[in-house]
């Protein structure tokens, strides 16, 4: 029972808290105010009509009092000023095709502020773009809405290993393995660095190994 008096306790309060309220003075003719009344409702017209209404109902019941009976009922409530409709902006952006020029998907967002909507705009369409096979094949352009914040290019990182083999054949020992990685904007570039890397290390190592070993990658 105390749980149930308490969850109406909880929805009467949040209802008032959502509602308009509105206060009344009952006022004699010399200024003084006599007595106070108050209503709640969810606009404040009706509120208003409410407490007057208590007002008036008062002075009925003490007619017999002059003073209440001339008195006037005022409302002493301020209208609520709403808050000002804020415009929302909308910026939009494509996931291009950058191969064909076709526009593959288009992603739209909103907010109080151009950058805003951009922003979100473009990570929407960032993350798509990072679904797809190829990333670097893709890319995304701004439709219509503010300034494009900034964005990094997608990079990719690949990895090579190369052999150093003994006696320069390839039925040679193997005596040292050298593996590398590199990033760049497309995955040939990023195994190339790679490689480069790679067989420069092994490279260097042969030099000095006083044999003829020769430097195979790894597949």
């Amino acid at each position: 029972m105390k749980k149930i008096l308490v969850a109406a306790a909880l929805i009467v309060t949040s209802a008032m808290a959502m509602a308009e309220t509105c206060h009344v003075d009952m006022v004699a003719r010399n200024g003084r105010s006599i007595d106070k009344f108050s209503s709640y409702d969810y606009n404040f017209e009706a509120a208003c009509r409410q407490a007057i209404r208590q007002c008036t109902r008062e002075q009925d019941r003490r007619s017999y009092d002059r003073v209440v009976a001339r008195a006037t009922c005022t409302v002493t409530s301020r209208r609520p000023v709403p808050p000002p409709y804020q415009r929302k902006e909308v910026c939009s952006f494509n996931l291009v095709n950058t191969q064909n020029g076709r526009i593959v998907n288009t992603f739209t967002a909103q907010a109080n502020d151009e950058y805003k909507a951009c922003r979100k705009a473009d990570d929407k369409c960032f993350d798509a773009r990072y679904t797809k096979q190829n990333p670097w094949k893709f890319s995304c352009e701004k439709v219509r809405g503010g300034s494009r914040p900034p964005r990094p290019n997608p990079t990719v990182t690949r990895f090579c290993t190369i052999d150093r083999i003994t006696n320069g054949t390839i039925s040679g020992r193997v005596v040292q393995t050298y593996t590398s990685s590199a990033t760049a904007s497309t995955a040939y570039e990023a195994e190339s660095r790679a490689c480069q890397k790679a067989t420069s290390d092994c490279a260097m190592d042969a030099r000095y190994s006083h044999r003829r070993d020769t430097c195979i990658r790894r597949y």
